[in-house]
């Protein structure tokens, strides 16, 4: 199944393109975050693969929980956010938090945890995406961001194709105009 995906996908970055941008994002959060004590909260599950790279490169006093919360299903954004796990208040009451996800596109499941930690009492909330999807609509911003991509489906490093493609290690953009079909 993985072969047949590829073969009707494109590259858009290689390995060595995702993991230099990662190593310059941490270089960019060594610097903001000197001196202070964050709470990193990746958001599941697609970010496994960008936070194992990140997280050895960050010298600053770090603690690390997650959230697990979700919009898709069978591929599809829905407009309901599944909310999987949440840390529990303790852990966020009067904290800086850095949000760490693998995609940012449109931005809702990024607005459904700021305004979940603003209101357990966050006292800095910043977010770091892997990928920054082109799309003209989004209703939140990113503070740090790796890589650009197009508005295409894509897949590789974390992200999945229908639940595959996760461990492919470079991010592909699949060609929904299908040869085959």
């Amino acid at each position: 199944m993985t072969s047949d995906l590829i073969a009707h996908s494109r590259v858009i970055y290689t390995n060595k393109d995702i993991t230099e941008s990662i190593s310059s994002l941490a270089v960019k959060l060594n610097d903001y975050y000197l001196g202070k004590n964050v709470v990193l909260l990746p958001v599941m599950t697609g970010v496994i693969p960008f936070v194992g790279q990140l997280l050895p490169q960050l010298d600053f006093n770090l603690t690390v929980s997650y959230a697990h919360v979700s919009r898709y299903q069978n591929n599809l954004g829905q407009d309901e956010i599944k909310e999987i796990y949440f840390p529990d208040k303790k852990n966020i009451f009067n904290k800086n938090l850095l949000v760490l996800d693998d995609i940012h596109d449109e931005g809702k499941t990024l607005d459904f945890i700021y305004k979940k930690l603003k209101s357990q009492g966050a006292n800095q909330v910043k977010s770091a995406v892997l990928f920054n999807k082109d799309i003209k609509s989004k209703i939140t911003k990113v503070d740090f961001k790796c890589l650009d991509i197009p508005d295409y489906y894509v897949y590789g490093f974390g992200l999945d194709f229908n639940g595959i493609g996760r461990n492919i290690p470079h991010l592909y953009a699949y060609d929904q105009k299908d040869p085959s079909g």
